[in-house]
């Protein structure tokens, strides 16, 4: 098996499953496991007088139960692993999920009259009778495998409708939570403001860290973004605000973007969307929550940890308390609008943003030219959005121009499968179209000028040209880290420095920031995320905290006015020593006050913060080295062919090969110390 992104982006229940990455069984166990969880804790906060609910939750929880049994034992045959190792899985009859997202025809009522739930009731109805059909075409788990992919098509739809199932309980549940305990709404900032501050980012993204937020003031949302700044109630007021889960574009879906701009980020599918919607009901914008949270895990287990005699209940810790923890029901309130669930996502007040089916041709004034759709499965295969989302600003250095077309995209995820891949990027627009003539340019520049070509206007066109692929890559990336350069210096900071367990990277980039403003968190990948420091915008930092349960303490928290978690550093790493001497220093320097509190000890798989995890690796390295490698062989091979002629020319091959491999070589020896644990 792989787990590098297939050529072809997912359209399917069973693409959908393997793009996860590791057993396709396993993954679908899990998600059957999660959704019965779902299931089971909204029947325990169901009221008694919901019984035809609670009646249609019971059926919904037997036939999870025997998807559940059947799928317990199934593992990969010998002939699964092979197929599932090539770049390709056939697709045989099954239903191609063409839109990102379920999207309603009618837009939500306001006030929650008609459907308490946007979307809630049909899809029950769905949900129901799919989990039910996938649940009866597993076979018993002693059954032998039928040969090829029918088993893993098979866990596919048991595992897609589960998924959609642990989502509406989800939603339900919240729900439920809001209508039979409502919180006290939020006291109001001194400031009359909330800010939102987006999740970290690492070089050349890194100054959107600081840059992008999101700003909600009564009656007026403004999202400053890397595409500029989007207000949304200004010409049109906002009159409700609608919670969606799952968003629009699900998590295992950002490697096939085709500029290949986004990372995965953890609790992007659970946590959902927000919807600002006119008094219509259509959205006149949407922002996912995961996006505005630093650690998205952490403030999902924040009330686990703390308040641990409230029992377990999923839906509403990711739900309810993420939102008023991550100080998006701070802003709703600032909005002084209500707050609604749904489970499909409204109808758009206007086409969203990157949304090219209509361009304006040259036709007449109000015509549109419309551009058909390619086939699920296809090269140029790139479902157009349907919810107008905006986002912060990009994790990695995009592809631009011609390499992020979708069919170029396909191309690239295709030869990745290879060793043979002549890719330089990303690089600028002009990447793709230099690379591919460069062999052909690096020999005609060789051979003809060393055997008395030199001065035609040819062979000097074919040498720029040879030169201009092996440097743009790179002069284009240096551009892109100028740009990201700070402007600022620290007031104060704090480093954890070497320790045992941690890596060379983490000794030399992880540190605590402060500006003389805002306070700054730096993990061993370069991510850097920001908070608004002690007497600036809410939600923002006032307080360091030492977690600690019956073992001692096992990790600081920088926290809010209210004592939400901003940020949570585990001890082993961040205080290697135990000595937090030099942390209180830092917390005097910014501002902050210092105190004790009890929590329950959480551990996180996956934080951007700590060492040899997916997020903290997931960050530019510049250009893709393989592809100038292969240049420089291009130079290598043809140099000896020029040594009876001009001997400059053989010369300018070989520094042309240099030029190419060494910076390469360089990176890599570097990156391969920076893994290295950390010398004390």
């Amino acid at each position: 098996m792989t787990d590098l992104p297939r050529p072809a982006r997912p359209h399917t229940a069973t693409q959908l499953l393997v793009a996860r990455g590791g057993d396709p069984f396993e993954q679908a166990r899990t998600g059957v496991a999660r959704a019965r969880t779902a299931v089971a804790e909204l029947l325990t906060v169901l009221p008694p007088e919901q019984d035809e609910l609670r009646a249609a939750f019971t059926s919904l929880d037997a036939s999870l139960d025997l998807g559940q049994e059947r799928l317990s034992g199934w593992q990969l045959s010998a002939a699964e692993r092979t197929t599932l190792a090539g770049p390709s899985l056939p697709s045989w009859g099954e239903t191609s999920l063409t839109t990102q997202a379920p999207v309603g025809t009618q837009p939500p009522d306001v006030l929650g009259e008609v459907e308490p739930v946007y979307g809630f009731g049909d899809a029950l109805q769905v949900v129901r009778h799919d989990v039910g059909r996938a649940a009866e075409q597993l076979p018993p788990s002693h059954h032998a495998p039928a040969g090829g992919l029918h088993r893993v098509m098979l866990a596919g739809f048991m595992a897609e409708t589960a998924n959609t199932a642990e989502h509406l309980a989800h939603v339900f549940t919240a729900a439920v939570w809001d209508f039979e305990r409502p919180a006290m709404p939020p006291v109001p900032p001194a400031l009359g403001r909330i800010e939102l501050r987006p999740a970290a980012r690492a070089a050349p993204q890194r100054r959107w860290a600081r840059q992008a937020r999101v700003i909600f003031t009564p009656g007026r949302v403004e999202i400053i973004h890397s595409g500029g700044t989007r207000v949304i109630g200004e010409t049109e007021p906002i009159a409700m605000v609608l919670h969606v889960v799952p968003p629009p574009v699900r998590d295992v879906l950002a490697p096939y973007d085709p500029a290949e701009r986004f990372a995965r980020i953890p609790g992007w599918d659970e946590l959902g969307v927000l919807h600002f919607c006119s008094a219509s009901g259509h959205s006149l914008g949407a922002i996912a929550v995961a996006d505005w949270l630093v650690q998205p895990k952490y403030v999902i287990a924040q009330e686990r940890s703390t308040a641990p005699a409230g029992g377990p209940l999923r839906g509403r810790d990711l739900l309810v308390r993420t939102l008023e923890l991550g100080g998006f029901g701070a802003g709703v309130a600032m909005l002084d609008v209500p707050l609604r669930r749904g489970v499909l996502h409204p109808p758009n007040a206007r086409p969203p943003e990157g949304d090219d089916r209509k361009r304006s041709g040259t036709q007449p004034t109000g015509a549109t030219v419309r551009f058909p759709e390619a086939v699920p499965g296809s090269m140029a295969f790139n479902p157009q959005p349907v919810v107008d989302l905006i986002r912060p600003a990009p994790h990695l250095q995009p592809y631009r121009g011609r390499a992020a077309r979708p069919a170029a995209a396909f191309k690239r995820r295709l030869k990745r499968y290879k060793r043979w891949r002549g890719d330089t990027g990303p690089s600028s627009p002009v990447n793709s179209i230099v690379r591919g003539p460069a062999p052909w340019a690096i020999g005609i520049a060789g051979i003809g000028g060393a055997y008395l070509l030199a001065e035609t206007w040819f062979v000097r066109l074919c040498a720029l040209w040879a030169v201009l692929a092996v440097v743009e890559p790179w002069a284009w990336a240096l551009l892109e880290r100028l740009r990201d350069r700070r402007q600022w210096r620290p007031v104060a900071v704090y480093r954890p420095g070497a320790s045992a367990g941690v890596t060379r990277a983490f000794a030399s980039r992880a540190a605590l920031l402060f500006d003389g403003r805002d306070v700054g968190i730096r993990g061993p990948g370069g991510h850097e995320a920001w908070c608004s420091g002690p007497g600036q915008t809410e939600p923002g930092v006032v307080a360091l905290h030492r977690l600690m349960d019956d073992q001692g303490t096992w990790a600081v928290a920088l926290v809010g006015r209210t004592g939400q978690w901003r940020t949570v550093l585990p001890l082993d790493s961040w205080v290697p020593d135990g000595d937090l001497t030099a942390l209180a220093g830092f917390a005097r320097e910014a501002g902050l006050s210092l105190s004790d509190t009890r929590a329950e000890r959480v551990t996180v798989s996956d934080d951007v913060f700590a060492d040899g995890t997916p997020s903290s690796s997931a960050r530019s390295r510049g250009p893709a080295g393989r592809g100038l490698l292969i240049l420089a062989f291009w130079a290598v091979l043809i140099a000896p062919l020029t040594l009876w002629g001009w001997r400059v020319a053989t010369a300018g091959l070989l520094l042309l090969a240099v030029a190419a491999a060494l910076p390469v070589l360089v990176r890599w020896v570097w990156e391969r110390r920076m893994v290295r644990p950390a010398r004390r």
